[in-house]
């Protein structure tokens, strides 16, 4: 009984540390501009202020990070989870980007127009 698990184990490696598969730079044909990057403290989330096409999106992704400002290249996803059906009115679109590592990372589209500026006010004197 040993000796099967073993087998079953040692068969399995290969598939637990299979390479997931390079991204093909040609796919991602939509260029981002970053012009606003934060992080949101102790969370995952990172927020970016960006152009795509000449229209200001504000962007939402999972990671401890701030992305460095510029220019990266994305392609269309799907957003998560749309209602069914869709209502031609609200929309839920995501982007994949590419880094220069070659790594990807998702962003959802979280906001349209120039973002607003909140200032937070003190109530110490």
């Amino acid at each position: 009984m040993r000796k099967l698990v073993l087998a079953l184990l040692l068969l399995q490696t290969p598939f637990l540390f299979a390479a997931k598969p390079k991204p093909n730079p040609a796919d991602y044909n939509i260029t981002v501009h970053v012009v606003g990057s934060q992080g949101s403290g102790s969370s995952l989330y990172q927020y970016l202020q960006a152009s795509i096409d000449g229209q200001q999106v504000g962007l939402k992704g999972e990671s401890r990070g701030v992305l460095a400002l510029g220019d990266y290249k994305a392609q269309l996803k799907d957003g998560v989870n749309p209602p069914k059906p869709l209502n031609g009115y609200d929309i839920y679109r995501g982007y994949e980007f590419l880094l220069p590592d070659g790594s990807t990372r998702y962003f959802e589209v979280v906001g349209f127009g120039a973002p607003t500026t909140c200032t937070p006010t003190s109530t110490n004197p």
